[in-house]
């Protein structure tokens, strides 16, 4: 359990790392999030799904391909995803988990790579896809997932 020092030094931390992610967002980054725990529960599942070794990608891209060709493949594969427009992109922060993006078509991974390390997840803003790109021992795996309900 955290102390509340210990949580308040963590606040701290991640407040001064939210501004740099959003500096480097720039435009990109609306305003908006998902407060912590507020995701739907098939998200988690889908998360903790993607983490299995038992669970097939559902693209691969080499990871020795220079970052131009990663940039292009990432947009391929949200663009292939319906992920443009309004989405959510995990940031690794306890404090605000999802942030809110206007994102367009293509262009702009190169941005979110700079400002959020890896595993990307993108959670579309009618919270129905998510997509989850990882860097794995030789190549960079993308998994997509959907509500069910």
């Amino acid at each position: 359990m955290e102390s509340r020092l210990q949580q308040k030094l963590r606040e701290y931390r991640e407040k001064a790392a939210l501004e740099i992610i959003e500096a480097k967002l720039g435009d990109l980054r609306t305003g908006g999030s998902l407060e912590p725990g507020t995701e739907p529960d098939w998200v988690t599942a889908a998360i903790r799904r993607s983490r299995s070794i038992y669970t097939d990608p559902t693209d691969q891209l080499p990871d020795a391909a220079p970052p131009e060709e990663l940039d292009t493949w990432l947009d391929g594969v949200l663009t292939g995803n319906s992920m443009s427009g309004r989405l959510y992109v995990r940031s690794h922060l306890g404090i605000l988990p999802w942030l809110e993006c206007e994102v367009p078509e293509h262009g702009w991974t190169a941005r979110l790579r700079e400002a959020i390390e890896e595993p990307w997840m993108f959670l579309s803003g009618t919270l129905d896809s998510l997509v989850i790109v990882t860097e794995a021992e030789y190549s960079y795996e993308a998994y997509v997932s959907h509500d069910e309900s």
